[in-house]
């Protein structure tokens, strides 16, 4: 008689072999710090937008609580693996307060011979224009922007909308309550930037004098001398 283990009576069993795993075999038990870091990535990977330390915390404290720093340490190794810019498919970036698995820019090339982008993702320079306006004066409404630009500006605005990167905020006290406009996740996503606190000052671009005084003029900035 053969035994299904052993072999033949009297055998000994093959080096190497197993017994075949039972369909009830529960899987290999992780510590906590590997589970805590398989959920954060699977989180991270299924969310497809930012999410801040504080949500992460949230969905992983299905079993007990997880501290922000067990949240922070988890990241900033998730941050070596797979670094912005760096080797592999995958990146893990900090943008619009939060955290977010991004494809490699790198592999743009490759991405855009499986997937067909009809749509041009470059903005005129009237939206650029208009962008920039609502992003370092937000909020910000229709007219203040025209009187910015000295043309009308609904045709620029209105692209913006499409593309999500500014959103109706609120309204203007006062007559005609008009709509006010900022910027959105979105924007901060598609310029790569933490938060608006990271956009650089109006000081840093290269303007002459009399532009620079035309400017605070017509956005109100008071500066201090330099």
């Amino acid at each position: 008689m053969i035994d299904r283990e052993s072999g033949p009576a009297g055998t000994p069993p093959a080096v190497g072999s197993h017994p075949v795993a039972s369909p009830q075999s529960a899987p290999p038990l992780l510590d906590d710090r590997l589970r805590l870091r398989r959920d954060v990535e699977a989180v991270l990977f299924a969310s497809g937008r930012p999410l801040a330390t504080e949500r992460l915390a949230e969905a992983v404290s299905y079993a007990e609580p997880v501290s922000a720093d067990s949240i922070a340490e988890c990241l900033e190794a998730l941050r070596l693996e797979y670094p912005v810019g760096g080797p592999r498919g995958f990146e893990l970036a900090c943008v619009a307060g939060g955290w977010l698995f991004r494809t490699n820019a790198a592999a743009e090339p490759a991405l855009s011979r499986l997937f067909d982008v009809t749509e041009d993702p470059r903005l005129s320079p009237a939206a650029l224009e208009t962008l920039a306006i609502v992003t370092y004066l937000q909020p910000v409404s229709r007219p203040e922007i025209a009187e910015i630009r000295g043309v009308n500006s609904d045709s620029a605005l209105h692209t913006l909308l499409d593309r999500e990167m500014v959103q109706e905020v609120g309204r203007r006290e006062g007559p005609g309550a008009a709509v006010l406009y900022g910027t959105t996740e979105r924007f901060l996503i598609a310029f790569d930037l933490p938060g608006l606190d990271r956009l650089p000052p109006l000081s840093q671009f290269e303007v002459g004098e009399e532009q620079r005084e035309e400017l605070r003029r017509r956005l109100g900035v008071a500066v201090s001398p330099e």
